[in-house]
């Protein structure tokens, strides 16, 4: 079965992107002193009858594979396809094993990846099991549940999900709080930051932008886990679609908490009216000795924004 979704994905990539051109080399900020890096996207939305958003996966395949010095991990943070749909879902790992040259893949999902949606009649479970299912064909990040994490680097990669079809919100199960606690009070012992990742917000973060939009009942709940341990957690979230603001609205600090919203990859960013509403923005997350970078990248037009944030640690 693995070796017959590769192959049905390998020709759909053949007919659905080729690439514009070289792209240019890029660095990071001081490649001599980086102590691991990583890139984020989010709210990608494939479907399979939009050629950009074909185009933009593979642009940003191409592009991260230009890096003179390769990401660690990218994470999808989830809606990485509009529907959830087979097509779909085909189609984008045909684009990632073919042009992707980063080693670690961490996908989340969202709400547009299991729920029932307009154009797509599977209930969650299907959709779950279909997630994992193409996960673990292409990927070496083999995974069981749509949460997980992995230690890279010796820092923690935190992936949430939801457990049940919430629509629009999260549902966090008692196992998935449970589990979460235990990863939380691993990592504490290691003195890093942790990179925590879910599609949902929490509800009193953004809460100016599409306050449905967020985690739902259990926002209290998961805070409180998340301060629970002397933790330095970098948090980064999507679903919002809100771009980039010139006041730095989409970031916020809280205590050892840095809520980082990032924009949608694959879809104009007007849920609310920001600066920079373009597509095919991401995050290129670079760690030194206690400063944490974070650069924002147009990946589809292959060049950096204007916009840039450091953080210590």
């Amino acid at each position: 079965m693995k070796y017959f979704l590769r192959l049905i994905s390998a020709i759909l990539a053949l007919f659905i992107f080729s690439p514009s051109g070289d792209v240019p080399a890029y660095s990071p900020i001081d490649k001599d002193n980086l102590k691991t890096s990583f890139t984020v996207i989010s709210d990608g939305h494939l479907e399979s009858n939009n050629s950009q958003k074909h185009k933009n996966y593979g642009e940003l395949f191409c592009d991260t594979a230009s890096n003179e010095v390769m990401s660690r991990a990218m994470i999808m943070l989830g809606d990485n396809t509009m529907n959830g749909q087979l097509i779909e879902t085909s189609m984008l790992y045909g684009l990632l094993n073919k042009y992707n040259k980063i080693e670690n893949v961490l996908n989340a999902a969202g709400n547009h990846d299991v729920y029932t949606g307009d154009y797509n009649s599977n209930d969650y479970e299907t959709l779950k099991k279909r997630f994992i299912k193409y996960n673990n064909a292409f990927l070496d990040n083999q995974i069981e549940n749509l949460y997980y994490s992995r230690v890279i680097d010796g820092y923690y990669y935190i992936i949430l999900g939801t457990d049940a079809d919430a629509d629009i919100q999260q549902y966090i199960s008692p196992e998935q709080f449970e589990w979460l606690d235990g990863e939380l009070k691993s990592a504490s012992e290691s003195g890093n930051p942790v990179f925590l990742f879910s599609h949902w917000p929490l509800n009193d973060v953004f809460s100016d932008a599409w306050q449905e939009g967020h985690v739902g009942e259990q926002s209290d709940e998961l805070k409180n886990l998340l301060t629970k341990y002397d933790n330095r957690i970098f948090f980064f979230t999507g679903h919002l679609h809100m771009g980039i603001f010139e006041n730095d609205y989409g970031i916020k600090e809280d205590g050892k908490i840095t809520y980082i919203n990032v924009p949608s990859f694959g879809s104009v960013n007007d849920i609310v009216e920001s600066d920079v509403e373009d597509t095919g923005m991401g995050l290129q997350v670079e760690v030194y000795d206690k400063e944490l970078v974070v650069r924002i990248r147009n990946f589809v037009e292959h060049q950096w924004t204007d916009y840039e944030y450091h953080f210590s640690y």
